[in-house]
């Protein structure tokens, strides 16, 4: 057989090209391995740089200078969302110890028994139905899990403020370098340039829906919570209110994780009346309202399908822990927005046979 002229320098040529791509996406691995670590951090500069974009758009109107522009806003941020969230989770700490230590010396065990012990048909019912592991044991190990957890969070605060700072430090430079930032994305997508402007307004859609909405959301249990907490003179109120809201904004937890507890800890004390009333407040009306608020304000924006954004946020926290909450519904939207650019394109390609 007669070997075609330039064959051999073809196959070069492919392989060499394969090569490439192999060594790149090793090279893109290796990257993405070593960035995995500060994920937190870099989720959470894109989203106060798509949250802020607008704000951020009018203050550098008015300063010409773009680094000062970049700073002043990155103080801004600081001062007004930063600060205040830290200065938070400074107060609610010591009261979340204290809940960990009633569960590990026993108090409300002890609680839960006298409860039960009013109640001799409940207990009975509940200690048939739990054939391997006993309330008090349940309890015990709730304890357990939850004060190593809790003694990992407060141990990893030194990481917790790495990632804030390396979080200013590339929001910085992204308030600072939007246009570059931008434009990089222009290129390295193989994509048209309208089909790239889709992509990052949906994804953009994405985030200030996701954050926004579920900040929204929380906010609202949170406030609804802590004003049935205080209408019936429960003790903190503003701190079991402030706790519902940071619980809600993990969908899987859910503003019942505060209120149920609080209802149990009532009937123990002998306030029934109160404890029907919260038990009924709380799963009418707090715990449902995630489920009429947000399908409402971060569906409709995702334009996504409710079961889709429980699932996208459930499969991002379980693949990316906390990131998840945004990274979730942010893949889902980009997998959305490829899936219609391949399907006009498809269109597009047969109309033209």
């Amino acid at each position: 057989m007669t070997e075609l002229p330039g064959s051999d320098a073809g196959d070069e040529a492919r392989w060499k090209t394969a090569a490439l791509f192999l060594l790149t996406l090793g090279i893109l691995g290796v990257c993405g391995r070593m960035l995995y670590p500060f994920l937190p951090a870099m989720t959470g500069a894109v989203v106060l740089a798509v949250v802020t974009r607008r704000p951020h758009q009018w203050w550098r109107g008015k300063i010409c200078n773009r680094t000062a522009a970049a700073s002043s806003a990155l103080l801004l941020v600081t001062v007004s969302i930063i600060a205040p969230v830290l200065l938070l989770a400074q107060y609610l700490a010591p009261h979340v110890i204290t809940g960990v230590q009633m569960l590990q010396d026993g108090r409300v065990q002890r609680s839960l028994d006298a409860l039960l012990n009013r109640f001799p048909q409940i207990s009975a019912t509940i200690e048939q139905s739990s054939e391997f592991i006993s309330l008090g044991e349940a309890v015990q190990r709730l304890g357990a899990f939850v004060a190593s957890h809790l003694v990992g969070l407060l141990s990893n605060s030194l990481a917790a403020v790495t990632q804030i700072v390396i979080m200013l430090f590339l929001l910085f430079f992204l308030y600072r370098d939007e246009e570059v930032a931008v434009g990089f994305l222009f290129r390295l997508l193989p994509l048209t340039h309208a089909e790239t402007d889709f992509l990052i307004r949906r994804l953009e859609e994405a985030i200030r829906a996701t954050v926004v909405g579920r900040l929204l959301v929380a906010a609202a249990q949170g406030t609804v919570a802590g004003t049935i907490f205080a209408l019936l003179g429960v003790h903190a109120a503003v701190m079991l209110g402030l706790l519902t809201m940071l619980v809600g904004l993990v969908p899987a937890f859910g503003a019942w994780a505060v209120w149920l507890p609080v209802a149990a800890w009532l009937g123990a004390t002998g306030h029934w009346v109160k404890m029907a009333i919260l038990f009924g407040t709380g799963s009418l009306i707090v715990s449902t309202l995630d489920n009429f608020l947000y399908p409402v304000l971060v569906g409709s924006q995702l334009r996504q399908h409710t079961v889709s954004v429980f699932l996208s946020l459930l499969g991002g926290i379980w693949l990316f822990g906390i990131a998840g909450l945004v990274l979730g519904p942010l893949i889902f939207s980009a997998t959305e927005a490829l899936l219609t650019i391949w399907s006009s394109r498809m269109g597009d390609v047969a109309e033209g046979q």
